[in-house]
């Protein structure tokens, strides 16, 4: 396709277009005569993924270099080293200031925590373990003085059931190929930002709600219902019914 038509298709300003590629955020497009270049869906899916972590991740134009270059990289072929750096080139929350040989201490228990996971990868170099060893310090310093690794695991595994449950909303469903329709990896990384920037707002949100709640049940003697939800069925529903009439 032509310049035109990637700049209709993507929604995005021909004049924005040659800027990224100037940056090198989007390459170039291939030279087929003087000032004429097509493009193809790669640049599409690139262009796309631009745009959310722009428009609806908010993120400044130097947080998106870094995530595309992370792509450019290539990493010998390594899909999962990429996608993970360019999940990792987000900006996450500042640890705050401690005992650095403690956070190092804590960050090894926390990468051996995570390569014991069974849906971590043998060649992912566990980029958030330091994230994740930072937050622990401070939950012990704030919350818990004796909360131990090993109770993250239910953490862990929530994590797991809430990216099923994201990526089963995913078109054609979560089975879809790792590069389904481009030849780089720009498309799931779209998906895999939005669906962690989107739904960790809503879950957020949720969560803060329920912990809320949970409190005023317990300050004021109120009955606290059970985590697990039970889908209700045919005879629930129906009773139900009845009641109400």
């Amino acid at each position: 396709m032509r310049l035109a038509e990637l700049s209709r298709r993507a929604g995005v300003p021909r004049s924005t277009i040659k800027f990224y590629i100037r940056e090198g955020i989007l390459s170039a497009g291939a030279t087929h005569a003087r000032n004429q270049a097509s493009y193809g869906t790669q640049h599409l899916e690139r262009l796309e993924l631009i745009r959310a972590l722009r428009e609806v991740a908010a993120l400044p134009l130097e947080v998106v270099a870094r995530v595309t270059a992370e792509l450019d990289r290539g990493w010998e072929g390594d899909p999962f080293s990429e996608a993970m750096l360019a999940m990792y080139a987000l900006p996450l929350r500042a640890a705050a200031a401690g005992d650095e040989p403690e956070r190092r201490r804590l960050a090894r228990e926390v990468r051996a925590f995570l390569r014991a996971l069974p849906w971590t990868t043998g060649n992912e170099r566990h980029f958030f373990a330091n994230e994740i060893a930072a937050a622990v310090l401070q939950v012990r310093r704030w919350l818990y003085p004796d909360f131990p690794v090993a109770g993250l695991a239910r953490y862990a595994e929530i994590a797991w059931l809430l990216s099923e449950a994201e990526f089963a909303l995913a078109p054609g469903g979560p089975g879809v190929p790792l590069r389904a329709r481009g030849d780089d990896l720009a498309e799931p990384t779209r998906r895999a930002i939005l669906g962690s920037v989107l739904f960790e707002r809503i879950f957020g949100a949720l969560r803060h709600c329920a912990n809320a709640m949970r409190s005023m049940r317990i300050a004021t003697g109120a009955a606290v219902p059970p985590a697990a939800l039970r889908r209700p069925t045919r005879k629930r529903v129906a009773a139900r019914r009845e009641a109400k009439r």
